[in-house]
């Protein structure tokens, strides 16, 4: 069954009607293969089906196709104002912290050369109130300022037209984008806070249509982390199906699924993104690095998770192919992300090298120019690349290797190429995980010591950077650093001959990273040497399901089997 197939059948799970290619329901609304919606403007038939179009990509963060969109509606209605507010939108990624301001205020600019000459072309009330609101999106303030403007404007909007879901939808992503690009700082307050508050507006509109692509998409973002994702699984289950056109649509159950460990899920989930990308690029003769190497990363994850190495191991050809053909730093990235995340998760010590240093950026010469922006969900990994520096993650694992064996030649060069890499910024690592990383490799030279001295010292850093993990938000997909270092910890004391110790780090590290294989076996060993049967023998069962489709002979799983008994396919 091809990837695509099986993620809708994985996803039929509440029973949602899809009206495939674009059936204009009216002059306002039109269901498609991006979602249904309704906007009601002052346009044309022509270019109003354009416009929804555009929409309906907007809220699938498709900012490309959107574009195109709303340039077609332009063409063929120069003079329809939401069409350039439509353009300009596709500026701003909120989730993602991007945004692209020249070419938002140029789109705006060829409507009219001022708010108030662009809102005389606008012949309603409505279409005003939208242009009102994205001129406070791109007007004056630096970016929190401008991101505070636009969600009160949006409030007011959304308060002015309590049943408009446009109003409503846009209203709950003018706080979830700011929220998690800023962790809350945007709006003074934690962000769980926001996203709970932007979740209660969409769940009233969830219930007034049900195949919004924005509604299930943003509450997807809303509910992303191991606390509220049972609150996600109904969007999850339902948005691929909503807009099974739009890859990311096909990607975003995967943030709910691997909050709650449901790897069969998200597998299928991303091979069925990564194939609608590839798909895409060749029907728009597109080049192999516009293809959303974000799911294949995430494909790799989850296939590691399932104790499927080998087709882990596809990835890193994919990524490698690409490579060779597009050699952009945003591919090669890829590749060492994927990579790393393999020899990590699979023990491939003798894998993980550390890579050559990058040669230093030409004094005054831009870093790979809009490669961040046009690669959504990157993680700090790949984008280290995209600037033309270090990649973190290599470094990283190539500095876990050599602390293990006791080379401290090559973990000290790994933990200074780790503190060189940008601190903070939507691209690059926070200085909190870079000194997770820096004490995991730290702690594990230590112990790699003969003494009980340099064991002792070994313990302590990894039970700072335990604690540092546990107090951090928890991670929106695979974790980072690589290995977690509550899950090092725990695989620590158990090696010491301290499993009740052991136990409890590795509960603590199943609730911020539910069902990670790696964790529930730190688990089952710590019960089984703990004498708790039942404990070690559910632990063990909970391995062998989420395995049964693992590589035959790995030992790991065969140990599974054998203390938990095989189960198969959920």
């Amino acid at each position: 069954m091809p990837a695509l197939q099986r993620f809708r059948f994985l996803t039929a799970v509440i029973p949602v009607a899809v009206t495939l290619g674009v059936a204009l329901a009216g002059p306002a609304g039109a269901a498609s293969d991006l979602g249904r919606l309704e906007f009601p403007t002052s346009a044309s038939p022509a270019a109003q089906a354009h416009f929804l179009r555009g929409v309906g990509a907007l809220h699938n963060f498709w900012y490309d196709e959107a574009a195109d969109e709303f340039r077609a509606a332009e063409k063929s209605e120069p003079g329809f104002a939401l069409a350039y507010w439509g353009e300009a939108m596709t500026a701003n990624h909120p989730v993602w912290g991007e945004e692209d301001l020249d070419a938002a205020r140029a789109a705006l600019a060829r409507l009219g050369d001022t708010p108030a000459a662009r809102a005389a072309k606008a012949p309603t009330e409505r279409e005003r109130a939208w242009l009102a609101a994205v001129e406070t999106l791109y007007g004056e303030g630096d970016k929190p300022a401008r991101d505070r403007a636009y969600a009160a404007a949006m409030r007011q909007l959304h308060e002015r037209y309590p049943d408009d879901l446009e109003a409503g939808s846009f209203y709950a992503l003018s706080l979830i984008g700011p929220a998690w690009a800023s962790d809350g700082a945007t709006f003074g307050e934690p962000r769980e806070r926001v996203l709970m508050r932007a979740a209660a507006a969409l769940e009233e509109l969830f219930a007034k249509n049900p195949q919004h692509p924005g509604v299930a998409h943003y509450l997807i973002h809303a509910y992303d982390d191991p606390v509220h994702a049972p609150l996600g699984l109904r969007a999850a289950r339902v948005y691929a199906q909503i807009a099974p056109a739009a890859y990311h649509a096909l990607h975003m159950p995967s943030h709910i699924f691997v909050q709650l460990g449901r790897w069969d899920d998200v597998a299928a989930s991303n091979e069925a993104s990564w194939a609608a990308s590839v798909a895409w690029t060749e029907r728009r003769g597109l080049g192999v690095e516009k293809r959303d190497f974000h799911s294949l990363t995430w494909l790799a994850y989850a296939y590691l998770q399932q104790g499927r190495y080998a087709k882990a191991r596809e990835t890193i050809e994919t990524a490698r192919r690409a490579a060779a053909e597009s050699p952009i730093p945003r591919v090669a990235g890829a590749l060492d992300a994927i990579e790393a995340r393999v020899w990590t998760e699979t023990r491939a010590w003798d894998e993980a090298k550390l890579p050559p240093a990058p040669p230093p950026p030409a004094s005054g010469a831009p870093a790979a120019a809009g490669e961040a922006a046009a690669q959504h969900c990157q993680s700090p990994a790949i984008s280290a690349t995209v600037r033309g520096g270090d990649s973190g993650s290599r470094v990283f694992a190539a500095g876990l290797a050599a602390a293990r064996r006791g080379d401290a030649a090559t973990a000290g060069a790994a933990i200074a190429r780790l503190q060189a890499l940008p601190k903070g910024g939507r691209y690059s690592y926070g200085g909190d995980v870079l000194a997770l990383m820096e004490k995991e490799i730290s702690g594990l030279l230590k112990l790699s010591g003969g003494s009980p001295q340099d064991r002792q010292a070994g313990l302590a850093l990894l039970a700072e950077a335990a604690q540092a993990e546990a107090a951090m938000t928890p991670p929106s997909g695979p974790p980072e650093p690589l290995v977690p270092a509550l899950e090092l910890y725990g695989e620590a004391l158990l090696q010491a001959g301290q499993p009740d110790a052991a136990a409890q780090q590795f509960q603590r590290a199943l609730l911020r990273t539910p069902n990670r294989p790696a964790a529930l076996l730190g688990a089952a060993r710590a019960a089984a040497r703990l004498g708790h049967a039942d404990e070690a023998r559910e632990r063990y069962a909970a391995l062998a399901a989420i395995w049964h489709q693992a590589d035959s002979g790995l030992p790991e799983v065969a140990e599974a089997r054998a203390h938990g008994g095989e189960v198969r396919g959920r």
